[in-house]
């Protein structure tokens, strides 16, 4: 296992995210530590097939059966239970919001597919496709690494779909050659949905990796923020991911500052209220499995989660590093920058590491004053989906 102070200038100029790992505090960190060819070529290579895969097949399950439920009234306490989202699932959304929130960012009806490019070889990973109607999840499917549909050529253009950014080269383009061909695929598998609007999510693997490990609701959204404004505010060649076409309220809200778009839609999400991220435990076991010997969990997981996570009011205040100078990328200054003070830790919710991934909504927003309170009184519910114990019984 490498245990070094790596520097920028150690990646590979071909790799064509080198541009963007600073801007994940999280990967960033990890590349430091780890290097680059146990964190690159052997952890996140094994990570996207082996982890991704299975925890989005999960989330998209579970976000479809606790909707259903909500909506069917078997289950209580919609405004005190999280699930995923489904556009896109890395993000939780409080149940009772679920179908208001989903119809004012994508409309009545809408079929997705996420389409995961890896690093190194530039290559589709796999295809993962979401339809919600009446802003409610209902149904999705997963084109695997290994599924024959990759090697399918585009009519026109004669690319395989997998080799599809290699052929343009550019996320935008690459977007709108590969709908016609994801257009088809969904109408074989669904049909029904044949006249339903469609967009595509295009991802970078290192860009989806992050979510996984990082604990705070309002720093995920923030991270989705710095992915899309990659180009137009960090200087970077590129979206790190993108929606192609962009939904219109989406578009609208991305065009606000960094701080503001947090707001914005943490409070569709959870009306402001701080969420921490749930990995599931059949995924949490195989992620231990598949990275033994690494040093991905003591640092991505252990370490990051033992450090504890900022409040609310300190992550809409966070200056992420000035990546359109290019001497940082000489100095490698490429700091965060957040108000003082000490953040929310385990302990302070007096849980180990590993319960605190459970999922938590905690009665704590951007007006909360840092220390006003103690984090452990404010804990509302602990769970997730349809598996949830409550502990503060008061109105959302």
């Amino acid at each position: 296992m490498s245990n070094g102070n790596y520097k920028y200038g150690d990646l590979p100029d071909d790799m064509i995210t080198k541009p963007y790992i600073p801007l994940s505090r999280h990967i960033w960190n990890l590349y430091k530590v780890l290097g680059y060819q146990e964190l690159f070529e052997v952890i996140l290579p094994r990570a996207s097939t082996e982890i991704l895969y299975d925890v989005f097949r999960t989330r998209l399950d579970e976000s479809i059966l606790t909707a259903r439920d909500v909506l069917d009234g078997v289950i209580q306490h919609p405004d005190k239970r999280l699930a995923w989202m489904i556009f896109p699932p890395v993000l939780p959304l409080r149940a009772d919001l679920t179908q208001g929130t989903m119809k004012l960012l994508y409309g009545d009806s809408l079929d997705m597919t996420f389409f995961i490019i890896t690093d190194l070889e530039q290559e589709l990973l796999f295809l993962l496709n979401g339809h919600m109607e009446s802003g409610v999840p209902v149904d999705w499917w997963i084109v695997g690494p290994d599924d024959e549909i990759l090697e399918r050529r585009h009519l026109k253009y004669g690319f395989k779909l997998k080799d599809a950014f290699k052929h343009t080269k550019d996320i935008t383009k690459c977007a709108y050659q590969v709908t016609d061909v994801l257009r088809d695929i969904r109408n074989e598998r669904t049909p029904q949905w044949a006249t339903t609007p469609y967009c595509v999510c295009m991802v970078w693997m290192t860009g989806a990796i992050g979510f996984i490990v990082e604990l705070s609701m309002f720093e995920m959204i923030g991270m989705i923020w710095d992915g899309v404004a990659a180009k137009r505010t960090y200087g970077l060649p590129d979206y790190w991911f993108a929606y192609i076409p962009w939904p219109s309220m989406v578009q609208m809200l991305l065009y606000m500052s960094r701080g503001d778009f947090i707001l914005r839609l943490a409070g569709l999400l959870s009306s402001n209220r701080l969420c921490l991220n749930h990995i599931e435990q059949e995924n949490l076991e195989t992620l231990k499995e598949l990275l033994d010997g690494t040093g991905f969990w003591e640092h991505a997981i252990i370490n990051a989660w033992t450090r504890g996570f900022p409040w609310p009011s300190h992550s809409l205040k966070a200056k992420p590093p000035n990546l359109k100078k290019k001497a940082i990328y000489k100095t490698e200054k490429f700091d965060w920058k957040y108000p003082e003070g000490r953040w929310i830790t385990p302990d302070d919710l007096e849980m180990s590491v590993e319960e605190i991934c459970r999922g938590i909504l905690l009665d704590i927003t951007h007006k909360t004053k840092p220390w006003s309170v103690n984090p452990k009184d404010e804990i509302v519910s602990i769970g997730w989906g349809r598996d949830i114990e409550v502990f503060k019984d008061i109105q959302l």
